[in-house]
């Protein structure tokens, strides 16, 4: 078996084992998928400074060698071991976008959804999707009503 580039001799049962020379391998499963912690980047780029080489710190610490590969690469690319922030969804419509729409809708009270959302995207240059309008107008309390059939 192979971890880490470390070759794991197989052991029979009856053989014993000197504990203190064992390396606990399964901590070092824990981090995988996981975004490292500040003080644990902190760590890996004291070792790193301190001289100790990636691989062991990838052992002592318990985490991927390309989290501590990458972790260092990025120190040495910006100086700051934290990542930079990722795009993530879209922010929700502010306060502003709302009360444009509400303008919108005073202004053209009968238009369909596809005419108000146009009219809201170009007026804040933005890409709202007719969905998003629709449930801001139902937030707000606007929606499309249709005239009482009469009966008789």
């Amino acid at each position: 078996m192979f971890h880490n580039r470390r070759f794991f001799p197989i052991v029979h049962i009856n053989t014993k084992i000197n504990t203190s020379e064992c390396l606990h391998v399964s901590s070092s499963f824990d981090m995988f998928g996981k975004e490292l912690s500040e003080t644990l980047r902190e760590r890996v780029i004291g070792a790193y400074l301190s001289g100790t080489k990636q691989i062991d710190i990838s052992v002592q610490l318990g985490i991927p060698a390309s989290a501590v590969n990458d972790t260092i690469k990025r120190n040495k690319k910006t100086g700051s071991a934290t990542p930079e922030k990722r795009p993530g969804r879209p922010k929700m419509p502010t306060e502003r976008d709302t009360r444009v729409l509400r303008r919108v809708v005073s202004a053209n009270q009968f238009s369909p959804l596809g005419g108000i959302t146009d009219r809201l995207n170009s007026s804040l240059n933005t890409t709202f999707h007719h969905n998003t309008v629709r449930k801001y107008l139902h937030n707000d309390g606007l929606g499309s009503y249709t005239a009482h059939k009469n009966l008789f």
